[in-house]
């Protein structure tokens, strides 16, 4: 039953929480910027232009670091609640009420399941929609710099390759598109290749408009042993793509997989474009992550539901220490993942299956 007491949680843990979020995701971004400032520097621009920049770059990475600091905001929150309740020996008052410890932490921890609703959220929509704004670097905010673009995949049988891309003016130079046959006989095997000097993106009609395109396919002649092949090169003026140039732009980065949601990626997945390895343990790693940062939650909360009055820092201290080593454990499962032949699922669960009895053990001991 909802009453004052869980009330009075919920807006102190709700208080904490946002402090936690500003400071956490304040204090990344500017060690961040301390070590990479010269890149944004790089090109010799205005304070004004480089101030612009960081700006820019950073107010649209704040979902990311929210990703990865997500469960330590929550636990931050939550030890904060009643590390606070402690200090002002309000925790004996609910205690002599005949309100256990166990009641005392129920509602902040329904407060960080709710927390993890965000965190899903974050990854399902938020990060997908501003994911070609992710793949930009500290040195090209504006997204003017040139790649090159070799092999990506387009719709079911064609590979787009370009020898100058700019994501800005969304032109491509030097575009060269293989199709790969579709005929039983010679099936994944070269068919036509379209090649022009540029291409030029049409949003309206979904594609590229060309200058000096020409396809070129193969025609057999004659029948039999006798036929033989010769080259048709023929004129073409538009290329449509299934691919939009921020699509382009986003695979450039190594990371790119990560800014999408579960139902692209299954679609990656479905039509072959990337290794499924690679997109089963980006899912196993979001399934599992809600779980990680309840875990960790629960790590740190033992630590300050004491029935008689102690050390806050003492006990802070023996928190931030459980809480580092799985946050560190954790992490290096996630690195684990992308470098090693393992199962896609193994570094994800591991620390959930090391650490989650752990967690069980701490509120057991809890006197309540």
């Amino acid at each position: 039953m909802f009453r004052t007491l869980d009330r009075y949680l919920l807006r102190s843990f709700i208080s904490n929480y946002v402090l936690s979020l500003f400071v956490l995701i304040s204090l990344y971004v500017v060690l961040d910027l301390f070590v990479n400032l010269d890149e944004f520097t790089e090109d010799g621009a205005g304070f004004i232009d480089i101030l612009g920049s960081v700006f820019d770059y950073y107010v649209y990475n704040v979902p990311v670091y929210f990703a990865q600091l997500s469960g330590v905001i929550t636990a931050f929150a939550a030890c904060g609640t009643l590390a606070r309740l402690q200090r002002q020996n309000e925790i004996t008052a609910f205690l002599a009420s005949g309100t256990s410890t166990y009641r005392l932490a129920a509602p902040i921890i329904v407060a960080g399941l709710a927390m993890n609703l965000l965190l899903v959220a974050n990854y399902e929509v938020v990060l997908p929609s501003i994911a070609p704004k992710l793949a930009r670097t500290r040195d090209d905010v504006e997204g003017a710099r040139v790649y090159e673009v070799w092999f990506i995949k387009d719709g079911e049988n064609r590979l787009i390759s370009a020898q100058q891309f700019s994501p800005k003016e969304q032109r491509a130079g030097k575009l060269i598109v293989m199709e790969l046959s579709t005929d039983a006989a010679d099936r994944g095997g070269l068919g036509d290749i379209i090649l022009a000097d540029k291409a030029d993106w049409n949003g309206a009609k979904h594609g590229w408009d060309l200058t000096n395109g020409f396809r070129y396919s193969v025609a057999k002649q004659g029948e039999g042993v006798f036929g033989r092949n010769r080259m048709v090169k023929e004129r073409t003026h538009f290329y449509h793509s299934t691919l939009v140039p921020d699509d382009l732009k986003l695979r450039q980065t190594t990371q790119w997989l990560a800014f999408l949601g579960t139902r692209q990626l299954n679609a990656l997945a479905e039509h072959g474009d990337v290794d499924r390895q690679r997109i089963a343990q980006i899912k196993h790693r979001r399934f599992t992550e809600p779980i990680g940062n309840m875990i960790l939650l629960l790590l740190g909360l033992p630590f300050f539901m004491n029935r008689l009055p102690t050390s806050i820092l003492t006990q802070g201290g023996k928190a931030l220490l459980v809480c580092a080593i799985s946050f560190l454990i954790t992490f290096a499962g996630q690195q684990v993942a992308g470098t090693l032949d393992v199962s896609p699922a193994l570094p994800a669960w591991i620390p959930i299956l090391v650490f989650g009895p752990v967690a069980v053990l701490l509120l057991d001991n809890v006197k309540t």
